[in-house]
C-alpha cells in the first residue's frame, strides 16, 4: 500500500484548488468580453462605431483599445447631457442617437461593453487623403507639443494620465471635431474644461496639423 504524508496531500489539493480557482477565473473573464460584445452589438453601438469598435463611421470614434474608466464616464456624460455635440447633417446633435440608447443600458451594461472595447487592439491608422509628408507631420508633432497636449495625453497621445483617452491614432475627422468643438465652448463635459485654455489659442491650420499628426501615430507594434 502506498502511504501519502500529510504534507503531500496539502500540497495535491492547494494545487488543485488554485488550478480550479484559475479556470474559474478564465470562464468569468470570458464570459465578462462575452457580455460586453453582445452588448456592443445588440445596443446599437455598432452603427456607428463599427462591429468591433475599429471600424467608425464619419467623424464618430474608433473605440477599440480606449481607456475603459474613460468611455465609463463619456457614456455617463452623453446619457446625462453633460456631453454635447454639434449638429450632423441631418442638424441633430451628434450625440442624441446615443444618449437615446443609453438610457436603456444600465452602468453595470456600460462597464461591460468599456471592459470589452478596452482589450480589443488599437485600429492602424488610416492612411490620409490626400496623403501627407513627413514634413507635415513634424508640424503637427510640434504644434502638438507646444499645444500643452502633452500633459495629459503623453508624448504621442499614447500614454495618457489615468482616465484620460487614447487620442494616439485615432480618426483625423475625428480630432478636428473634438478640438474644435472644445474650443468653441460645445463640449464641456468632465475634465475637457481643463483644455479650454489650449485649445483656444489654436487656430484652424495647427488643430489640422495636430490631427494629421495624431491620426498616423501606430499605437501596437507589429
Amino acid at each position: 500500500m502506498i502511504r501519502f504524508g500529510a504534507g503531500l496531500i496539502v500540497c495535491l489539493l492547494a494545487t488543485t484548488i488554485a488550478a480550479h480557482g484559475q479556470g474559474a477565473g478564465q470562464e468569468s473573464a470570458a464570459d465578462g468580453a462575452s457580455e460586453g460584445r453582445t452588448l456592443f452589438r445588440t445596443k446599437t453601438c455598432v452603427a456607428c462605431h463599427g462591429r468591433d469598435g475599429s471600424r467608425a463611421i464619419q467623424n464618430y470614434p474608433d473605440l477599440a483599445g480606449q481607456d475603459a474608466r474613460y468611455m465609463i464616464q463619456q457614456m455617463t456624460d452623453i446619457a446625462s447631457g453633460a456631453r454635447m455635440s454639434g449638429p450632423d447633417p441631418r442638424g441633430f446633435p451628434r450625440t442624441q442617437g446615443m444618449k437615446d440608447i443609453m438610457h436603456l443600458v444600465t452602468q453595470e451594461q456600460r462597464a461591460s461593453i468599456a471592459d470589452y472595447l478596452s482589450k480589443l487592439p488599437a485600429p492602424k491608422p488610416r492612411p490620409l487623403d490626400p496623403a501627407v509628408d513627413s514634413a507635415r507631420l513634424a508640424e503637427g508633432k510640434q504644434a502638438y507639443a507646444k499645444g500643452g497636449c502633452i500633459a495629459c495625453h503623453g508624448p504621442d497621445g499614447s500614454k495618457p494620465v489615468p482616465s484620460y483617452p487614447y487620442i494616439g491614432g485615432m480618426k483625423r475627422e475625428y480630432l478636428v471635431l473634438q478640438i474644435t468643438e472644445i474650443k468653441a465652448g460645445v463640449r464641456r463635459n468632465s475634465r475637457v474644461r481643463s483644455m479650454l485654455p489650449f485649445a483656444s489659442k489654436l487656430d484652424d491650420a495647427k488643430i489640422a496639423a495636430i490631427a494629421d499628426y495624431l491620426s498616423q501615430i501606430k499605437r501596437n507594434p507589429d
